[in-house]
């Protein structure tokens, strides 16, 4: 019986100490996750996750890290400035696009060895929110796509989100519409945070 007892507790220890790794496990994917370098929240935990390991596996750390928004001084013609900074593996790279209005403005960069296109757009003519998407190709294959939405007013700055696609998920930056999740901006618009349960 003791031998029984003994054995019992040795495989509860065992459990606790399993379980206790797995939480920890998952409590620091969900805080590499949950929000990206920009501060926004992520949108859908798990498929950011996968985009993130086999970017990484591929030698790419990417990310949004700052948006700002320039106004042309009032009465003035002229477009809206965002600046936005790309980090590439440690290596800051700044994108500014100008907006007449809710246009799509596209670019592309080269850093690193790797291929930026980006794809940004006002959601309304004050800029309120800024929407950009981003892929990272290398050798012509895309490596991972990025998209945030970004708030510039203080108040509204917890609807900021981001979320990481695989190249088979990747989405163009719009659908029919702001709210068809077939494109990034609807996609932004329609999915509330994973929480980090979620983040395995």
């Amino acid at each position: 019986m003791k031998n029984f007892k003994f054995l019992f507790i040795a495989l509860l220890a065992t459990a606790a100490m399993t379980m206790s790794a797995c939480a920890k496990k998952d409590s620091e994917f969900a805080a590499r996750y949950a929000k990206n370098k920009l501060g926004a929240s992520v949108a859908d935990g798990p498929k950011t996750q996968e985009a993130g390991e086999r970017a990484e596996a591929q030698g790419l750390l990417a990310d949004v890290v700052d948006i700002q928004r320039y106004f042309t001084p009032e009465g003035q013609p002229g477009p809206r400035v965002v600046m936005a900074k790309i980090l590439i593996n440690n290596q800051e790279m700044p994108v500014t696009t100008h907006h007449w209005g809710t246009e799509t403005v596209e670019g592309r960069v080269d850093v690193a060895g790797f291929t930026v296109v980006f794809h940004a757009m006002c959601g309304t003519v004050d800029c309120q929110p800024y929407y950009a998407s981003m892929e990272i190709y290398k050798n012509n294959q895309m490596v991972i796509q990025e998209g945030v939405r970004k708030y510039f007013d203080e108040r509204a700055a917890d609807g900021d989100r981001y979320q990481w696609f695989t190249p088979e998920k990747a989405l163009p930056l719009m659908g029919s519409d702001s709210m068809d999740p077939r494109g990034m901006v609807g996609f932004l618009n329609s999915s509330g945070n994973s929480t980090s349960s979620e983040i395995k």
